[in-house]
């Protein structure tokens, strides 16, 4: 289907998984598993800003390796907005955090033993996404960095 009603994705899980405006903006793009260490999605240069990825964990357990959302090459993107994270192993305060970019050229983001998680990157122009939503993890959840 089209329009406002678009059927969700499931993403087979590799090593490298690219993201298209075709195939995925303006939908929720599921995440089953995790393939190899570091499953890495490529996010596209957006054609215009408002363009829309949504990508969520499906999977039916927490998984011990990486999720990246990385730039198609080193500083082709940047981000910005912030992600709550929670450490689900923490007792205290400290397993709810904000993870936010640290500088003006990251390009990616890193979820380590993901548990759940939900991200929208929305794009206010061509070379940066906003980025919001949630990681559970049983680490750090999340990192942002370079390529």
């Amino acid at each position: 289907t089209t329009g406002v009603n678009q059927a969700p994705v499931t993403l087979t899980p590799a090593a490298t998984v690219t993201l298209t405006k075709a195939a995925n903006s303006g939908r929720l793009n599921l995440i089953p598993s995790v393939a190899t260490s570091n499953d890495e999605y490529v996010l596209p240069v957006a054609a215009a800003a408002g363009e829309t990825y949504e990508i969520a964990w499906s999977g039916i357990a927490a998984d011990a390796d990486d999720i990246l959302f990385v730039a198609p090459t080193a500083d082709a993107l940047t981000f910005t907005g912030g992600i709550l994270q929670f450490d689900t192993d923490a007792t205290d305060a400290s397993g709810y955090t904000i993870a936010f970019p640290g500088s003006a050229d990251d390009d990616k983001i890193t979820i380590v033993n993901p548990e759940s998680f939900c991200l929208k990157f929305v794009a206010t122009s061509t070379t940066n996404y906003h980025v919001s939503g949630y990681a559970m993890s049983t680490d750090t959840a999340v990192a942002f960095g370079d390529l």
